[in-house]
């Protein structure tokens, strides 16, 4: 080979890796897809999305003040109904896709058995109640709150038409995805941040999109590769505030209106 040959060779070589090691270039991916929308753009009772805000800033301020060594008087009456049902589902995709109820808890002692059950050791009840605290504050931070299929029609976060496993089998297998990098739009696509000098994707609220978890990995955090079905992709921020997407196979905390209003009555926790 000759030197300019080599030069070039070179050259085209470093121009690749670069290609690569810039994320910040929205890259086409050659593989499109159908545009799927599975929630309507319709909003929730204004009365729940008030209740939803102030039962995760009380959950919040509990546990926090419980990480901070006190013990705080528990907001459980304010938050919860009478008793708590507990369904749990399968993380897997299935053709029987659901979930089986666990039992149901009386309110006051819901938080200690919520955090415990997620924890992988014996917890003290407190730090229990914080754990719970948090989980269900995570629950209620997913939108789209509307009747869920897979719980008998209860008004759930999380709630979205699914497509049949057999469309879906093979949606992950054309796009060489599995079902975790796949999820529902719960903000429109121009309230997503993206990174400087990035070709904004385009999405709407409901629209079934996927993350290319292959995709190369940016220092700072929390960025994911989002794929559009016209093929193109973009890092899209995830980490702070509320995230893009809610997965495919969904957690949910469900509510049913109270003599004092509304209240969460139910979750139903993917394990």
């Amino acid at each position: 080979m000759s030197g300019r040959a080599k030069f070039a060779a070179i050259v085209a070589a470093a121009v690749a890796i670069l290609g690569a090691a810039l994320p910040a270039e929205a890259q086409q991916r050659g593989m499109e897809y159908e545009t799927i929308l599975l929630a309507p753009k319709e909003p929730a009772d204004p009365a729940l999305v008030d209740f939803i805000a102030t039962a995760k800033d009380a959950l919040w301020r509990y546990a926090s003040t419980i990480y901070g060594g006190r013990n705080p008087p528990s907001p459980a009456g304010d938050i919860f109904a009478g008793s708590v049902t507990v369904y749990v589902g399968k993380r897997e995709l299935t053709p029987e896709d659901g979930f089986e109820k666990l039992g149901r808890f009386p309110r006051d002692g819901f938080l200690a058995f919520f955090g415990q059950f997620l924890a992988d050791a014996p917890v003290w009840r407190a730090g229990a109640e914080a754990r719970g605290a948090n989980a269900v504050n995570a629950l209620l931070s997913e939108t789209l709150v509307g009747p869920n299929d897979l719980l008998d029609g209860q008004i759930c976060t999380g709630s979205f038409k699914r497509i049949s496993h057999d469309a879906m089998t093979a949606l992950l297998a054309m796009t060489e995805t599995e079902i975790d990098a796949w999820g529902v739009a719960q903000i429109q696509s121009d309230e997503a941040s993206g990174l400087r000098g990035v070709q904004p994707l385009s999405w709407d609220v409901g629209q079934l999109l996927y993350v290319d978890i292959d995709a190369p990995l940016i220092r700072s955090c929390c960025w994911d590769f989002m794929v559009t079905p016209d093929g193109l992709g973009a890092y899209v921020q995830a980490g702070f505030g509320e995230g893009p997407l809610i997965p495919y196979l969904a957690n949910h905390a469900c509510f049913a209106r109270t003599e004092k209003g509304w209240r969460v009555s139910a979750v139903a926790i993917r394990m």
